[in-house]
């Protein structure tokens, strides 16, 4: 398992609020360094400078959804951990975000404590 100092989380969701709660959750609970963005281009901009151990990002947002934002993660970053969180959970969004290379897709109504076995499982 990775040091908690080690560990940089990426948020990106047009939501400050989520952002901020969901943040708040993982440095917190866990030490984990989180940035976050609610500009998918900035978050871009980000993630060609710096490293993540991985990137959260929300599904509807008015930039470009998170099917859009995950395929230039992965373009910029071809092995980049990525959960997607979206309060409109299908299974059809499920098998596209999957196959486009989502390490998980998850309801935005996630318990806190869930999110945060499944980031400590995905980064370890």
């Amino acid at each position: 398992m990775k040091e908690q100092a080690q560990v940089k989380i990426l948020l990106v969701d047009d939501d400050q609020d989520m952002c901020s709660s969901l943040s708040d959750v993982l440095s917190f609970e866990t030490g984990y360094k989180v940035l976050y963005s609610t500009v998918p281009m900035e978050a871009l901009e980000i993630l060609k400078k710096e490293e993540f151990s991985l990137v959260i990002i929300d599904y509807k947002m008015p930039e470009m959804n998170g099917l859009e934002l995950l395929n230039k993660i992965k373009s910029i970053r071809p092995g980049q951990k990525v959960f997607m969180l979206t309060a409109f959970i299908s299974t059809e969004l499920i098998e596209q975000a999957k196959k486009a290379g989502a390490d998980e897709v998850l309801s935005k109504f996630i318990w806190p404590d869930e999110i945060l076995k499944l980031v400590s499982k995905t980064i370890s």
